[in-house]
């Protein structure tokens, strides 16, 4: 490793040296997790199903919201027969870490102000507060850090901007992983405040007061497309179009249920998640516009229509 100040270090070693590894990303929410998860997949890292822009694994993650064990572990079973190395971000996931085989960990921080600024601006709660709840999740992170065994990368994610060569570089020799154009396109990724993040879900300061509809796409895949949308009017329900480049697609009806959203907005309900699946033998293509609609209505979601990219 370089010893010059670039922002990165190993605890415990590196990872290199093995063969089949999980890569856990460790981290505070609204501090760097999701460019971290987002490098590794770039790096030929598997990091789940029908990622969103915040590279989100929702299968497994919604296990460990349920306290789900016996999920989790045929989840877990599956990818360790599928990759020899995988990856899944959430900072609380050291609680299940003996379900994970051979477990490593990459742990992004970032300056306290800056990721409670940011947690407020989304969540409207006092900035003070949350500095304080952002220090007391960092201070449990590293006990954490204090006693774990296993390989541990750390990073600033302010240096992590400011060289993005040398933490990527930093990054795959630490996962023993050597891939040039991998490594490029990781380098390339690496951007601040990209609007495919700053626009997906969690901000809800881009929904106005007024709209009787709202949704988002959250993720696109090249095969489906899902997020989710509802009428602040009534809990019924509603009907969507699938538009890409202008020709409807599809049309479906809101089914899949959404806890995460009621929590971010008490005006919002849980039954409003969607996911259009298109036909065998069509797939997006680089390129592509699309558009989600409201049926009915000229009225797409808030971040739509968006390119596949």
């Amino acid at each position: 490793m370089k010893k010059n100040n670039t922002g990165y270090s190993t605890l415990n070693g590196d990872a290199s040296g093995l063969a089949q590894k999980t890569v856990l990303v460790l981290g505070i929410g609204r501090g760097g997790t999701s460019m971290v998860a987002g490098v590794l997949s770039k790096l030929g890292i598997y990091m789940g199903d029908g990622l969103s822009s915040r590279y989100q694994d929702t299968a497994l993650l919604d296990c460990l919201k349920r306290n789900d064990k016996k999920q989790a572990k045929k989840i877990i079973k599956e990818r360790d027969g599928k990759y020899p190395v995988w990856g899944i971000k959430k900072l609380r996931l050291w609680r299940w870490n003996r379900l994970f085989r051979q477990p490593v960990y990459v742990v992004i921080l970032r300056d306290i102000f800056a990721t409670a600024n940011r947690r407020m601006s989304i969540f409207n709660i006092s900035l003070l507060s949350e500095m304080f709840k952002v220090l007391g999740l960092n201070f449990k992170l590293l006990l954490f850090l204090r006693f774990t065994k296993r390989p541990v990368f750390i990073a600033s994610y302010e240096k992590a901007l400011l060289f993005p060569e040398d933490f990527v570089a930093g990054l795959a020799e630490f996962l023993g992983l050597d891939d040039p154009t991998q490594i490029a396109e990781a380098v390339e990724f690496i951007k601040p405040s990209p609007p495919t993040y700053t626009n997906t879900l969690v901000n809800f300061k881009a929904i106005k007061k007024n709209k009787d509809y709202v949704g988002y796409i959250d993720a696109l895949a090249s095969n489906r497309v899902s997020g989710w949308a509802l009428s602040t009017l009534h809990r019924d329900p509603v009907s969507l179009e699938l538009l890409v480049n202008g020709v409807l697609v599809q049309t479906i009806t809101t089914y899949l249920s959404r806890p995460d959203v009621p929590k971010r907005n008490k005006r919002f309900h849980e039954l409003c998640g969607f996911e259009f699946r298109l036909p065998d033998g069509v797939l997006l293509e680089t390129g592509d516009q699309i558009d989600v609609r409201f049926e009915g209505h000229q009225q797409s979601l808030n971040n739509s229509p968006q390119e596949f990219v």
